[in-house]
């Protein structure tokens, strides 16, 4: 009974998380003044949606997000230097992947892309840096995205048939559904999918101002539609109309000088409407760890747990170890700092607990020097070496790997 409770949960999880695929529509045109504008329909199932704010510091670019998962998953957004990116779902597929680079989910992209990047091959450079995880069941979905800078120059991103295709060409840049642009037919079910595509590349010649902006996007628009928003890149404003309210126009440069905060789409026209940012960075790492070695030529194997706390400088954590092993226990504080953003190296003083045959209670350092890769996606492992210094005499030594997986809360 136990088991097909497991099972049907397990099965309803992931057939409500795959449903969320976003069913989109972005265009973008220089209109008759010379300004660089994007338009963006954003349908899924459901309502909601926040726009943030968060101004430039001294490694960032000031940027425009909006999100319904949280700040470092946002959809879409702008930056202080008239950069735009924003995506769109698309068939499932195979798609490259490397353990060598840093790992960062799909839609952790679009925020990365914003505060690195300048123009739009600054940030083609800037996707070459990362492995991207894809998958719509962990609810990373696979997407493309539209790059536009405030020069008029774009790119579309698509990660395909396990290869990165960037399409560049002027007039095949200019629009992006929810088909493959470099492989329009794959994955495609019904022709139905190029309804809202065709509909604007055949009015897209036509726009010459932001209300023409608009009123393509409310023919490309579904049911399902949230929110239409409009992008002025170069005069870094941004139209935003959630459903049927009236649209509210935002300046980036000032609502970037009100600093870090944000709105809910739905009561934009109120006046008491400012969110405060939410914290996004974890403050607590849950480690589970084992493992085998040997000590004095004898085997042994160890298991337990690392409760961590980052510092502010997210490179230096601390916090408690409990570990057991075959025939004693440890525990104590330990202070771990990550390097080059995978060398983990961590120091501890513990105690050793029932260790010998009267059993005593002793004390010594445990040390650990290993790989813990640049990793955002759920699965986040940590193998090291583990060395045990045990303060008896004669000085013992515990040498072994040891395993273990992060969890951030």
């Amino acid at each position: 009974m136990m088991v097909k409770f497991l099972s049907f949960f397990l099965i309803s999880v992931l057939l409500l998380v795959s449903q969320q695929v976003f069913a989109c529509t972005i265009f973008y045109v220089v209109d008759d003044n010379g300004h660089v504008l994007v338009g963006r329909n954003f349908d899924d199932a459901g309502s909601g949606g926040r726009i943030w704010f968060v101004p430039a510091n001294d490694e960032n670019n000031g940027i425009a997000i909006l999100e319904r998962m949280g700040v470092d998953m946002p959809y879409e957004g702008i930056n202080d230097k008239g950069l735009f990116i924003g995506i769109a779902a698309v068939p499932d597929t195979r798609t490259p992947f490397s353990i060598f680079k840093p790992i960062r989910k799909s839609l952790e992209m679009v925020r990365i892309v914003l505060e690195r990047a300048q123009t739009v091959d600054e940030a083609l450079e800037v996707f070459s840096d990362y492995s991207i995880a894809f998958g719509t069941f962990l609810g990373f979905p696979v997407v493309h995205y539209m790059i536009v800078d405030k020069d008029g120059n774009a790119a579309i991103v698509e990660y395909v048939d396990n290869e990165i295709v960037i399409i560049k060409d002027p007039v095949k840049s200019q629009i992006m559904t929810n088909h493959f642009i470099s492989h329009p037919k794959l994955g495609v079910k019904s022709e139905a999918l190029f309804e809202r595509f065709y509909i604007v590349k055949e009015n897209i010649g036509n726009i010459r101002t932001i209300k023409d902006v608009q009123n393509l996007l409310r023919a490309a628009s579904q049911n399902t539609t949230i929110w239409s928003n409009v992008y002025d890149l170069s005069n870094q404003e941004i139209y935003v109309s959630y459903k049927n309210s009236q649209t509210v126009v935002l300046s980036l440069k000032d609502e970037l000088y009100r600093g870090k905060h944000g709105y809910s789409l739905s009561n934009l026209n109120k006046a008491d409407a400012v969110l405060k940012y939410p914290q996004s960075d974890p403050r607590m790492i849950v480690r589970p760890h084992f493992g085998s070695g040997y000590i004095e030529g004898k085997s042994t194997s160890h298991y337990g747990i690392r409760i961590l706390f980052p510092a502010d400088d997210g490179v230096k954590r601390y916090g408690i170890e409990i570990t057991s092993f075959d025939e004693f226990f440890t525990a104590g504080i330990i202070l771990e700092q990550r390097l080059f953003g995978w060398f983990n190296m961590s120091i501890g003083t513990v105690g050793y607990f029932n260790y010998g045959e009267d059993p005593d209670n002793v004390v010594g350092l445990t040390s650990n020097l290993g790989w813990e890769p640049d990793n955002h996606i759920p699965f986040k492992p940590f193998v090291t070496y583990r060395s045990d210094v045990i303060f008896v005499d004669p000085v013992k030594v515990i040498n072994s790997i040891s395993i273990g997986f992060n969890f951030e809360f």
